[in-house]
């Protein structure tokens, strides 16, 4: 059972470190729409979403190298370090070499600078974590949290910066992390010319290159939805179509704080006996709490999308179920993917992430015509459940994870039923049916937890 309170532990205690965060995009939105305009909002999304697109590819991914060799006990740590900010100024020195053309495009220097500090804060938070200071790791997260919130409020409030306000805190909350992060870790201690090591740097880059363009095609299979709708349905189905997306990503929030615990017990853990089981158990239990989030987000669609906007979207209810499928069978195919990291064999995930863009873009192609925008929603569970079932098959190359099917099939046959009911919400039969539907989709998928609980409880 250790292993099972050591996931657990580290789980509470990266929550807490990261909820915050997480949550501050929610908290914020109030402030940044009354004093940004429309355009300016956009503009900071688009900004922050090209950051996220440029870190891996101008950094090599070796962010997650760092990460995963740091866990690895066999590894020098000052060694590991060392070659992940060597191998980072890769984008620093790119960023000088196109500093002359950038300049000429609108914040094209301020997204370069963002995405160097970005990658250098991201790499000693992911060495901390990998070495075991989880606590650290949290920390970072809360301080960060709280230099966002103070320097949006007096950067964008008191001094009326508006978009360069907004930016100006991202920035200061990646330094202030970083100073944090170096101080605390006494980094110097860990960084020195004579610790790089060519042998592992070639190592490690043979680990992360494939996961760039893994990220890139993990991110248009997210993206490539609002593109089609913007071209073939027009703007504001796009706007309805973000609506709807904020709600299912409340499931994302706590799906991804809990694997920064996961990845931890993943790499551990690998090479034990046990692994399919342990692997088996931790799967299920994600499924079954993913499969109850799911049911409680569609059965509260309507309601979330009326208090979160105007009538003018009300219409996003519909969509809502289909992207919390979404979520639901891509946090699914990002536990499968564990396996692959834990074992070093990152190229076969590239394969899956592009066999589920194609089918993503494809269902885009065939149900948006069909059924207007909730089509781009269908299109994104339908190929993230591909996803999922193509790294479960691939993982057997290297450890057994049993799915129980049979609840599965069934969870997914009661969603699919509860999104039906919930067009005739009107009715009382059905809103009686709802009511019997949520019932039984809880008891199945709680009901795994009922020999767990015992042995907690005794």
């Amino acid at each position: 059972m250790d292993k099972y309170k050591k996931l657990f532990s580290n789980s509470a205690i990266f929550a807490i470190g990261n909820l915050g965060s997480k949550m501050i995009t929610f908290v914020m939105v109030p402030l940044y729409t009354r004093y940004l305009t429309t355009s300016q909002y956009g503009q900071s999304d688009v900004l922050s979403t090209l950051v996220s697109l440029l870190t891996p590819v101008l950094t090599l991914s070796i962010i997650d190298a760092v990460f995963r060799f740091a866990i690895d006990k066999a590894s020098d740590n000052r060694h590991v370090l060392t070659n992940g900010i060597y191998i980072s100024l890769i984008s620093a020195l790119i960023c000088v070499l196109l500093s002359p053309v950038l300049i000429h495009f609108h914040y094209g220097i301020y997204v370069c600078v963002l995405t160097y500090a970005s990658a250098v804060e991201s790499m000693f938070q992911q060495f901390a974590r990998g070495i075991g200071r989880s606590k650290l790791y949290a920390s970072t997260g809360i301080l960060m949290t709280v230099i966002t919130v103070i320097s949006n409020i007096i950067l964008i409030v008191l001094f009326g910066w508006g978009l360069g306000g907004y930016l100006a805190s991202m920035l200061i909350a990646q330094i202030g992390g970083l100073i944090y992060l170096v101080v605390a870790l006494k980094a110097w201690q860990y960084i020195s010319f004579k610790y790089f090591n060519k042998t592992l740097a070639v190592k490690m880059l043979i680990y992360s290159m494939p996961l760039i363009p893994n990220a890139v095609s993990w991110w248009l299979s997210n993206s490539a939805n609002k593109i089609f709708i913007a071209l073939m349905l027009g703007a504001s189905a796009n706007g309805i179509y973000a609506v709807a997306n904020k709600i299912p990503s409340l499931i994302s929030v706590f799906y991804t704080i809990f694997t920064q615990a996961w990845q931890i017990s993943a790499v551990e853990e690998f090479k034990s006996k046990d692994v399919g089981k342990f692997f088996s158990t931790v799967l299920s239990a994600t499924l079954n709490l993913l499969f109850i989030g799911v049911a409680v987000l569609t059965l509260s669609s309507k309601f979330l999308v009326h208090i979160l906007s105007t009538p003018a979207y009300y219409s996003a209810w519909q969509i809502v179920p289909w992207l919390a499928l979404a979520v639901l069978y891509s946090c699914a195919s990002s536990f499968i993917g564990t396996v692959y990291t834990s074992s070093m064999k990152t190229g076969q995930l590239l394969s899956t992430t592009m066999a589920g863009a194609v089918i993503n873009i494809v269902m885009n192609l065939i149900m948006i015509p069909i059924m207007g925008v909730v089509g781009a929603g269908v299109g994104a569970a339908v190929s993230f459940a591909m996803v999922s079932i193509l790294r479960l098959q691939g993982s057997r190359h290297f450890i057994h994870i049993s799915v129980d099917w049979k609840l599965v099939v069934v969870s997914q046959i009661l969603i699919l039923v509860e999104i039906i009911l919930m067009f005739f919400a009107s009715n009382l039969l059905a809103i009686i049916g709802l009511v019997i539907v949520i019932l039984v989709i809880i008891f199945v998928n709680v009901r795994p937890f009922m020999p767990v609980l015992k042995q907690l409880k005794r």
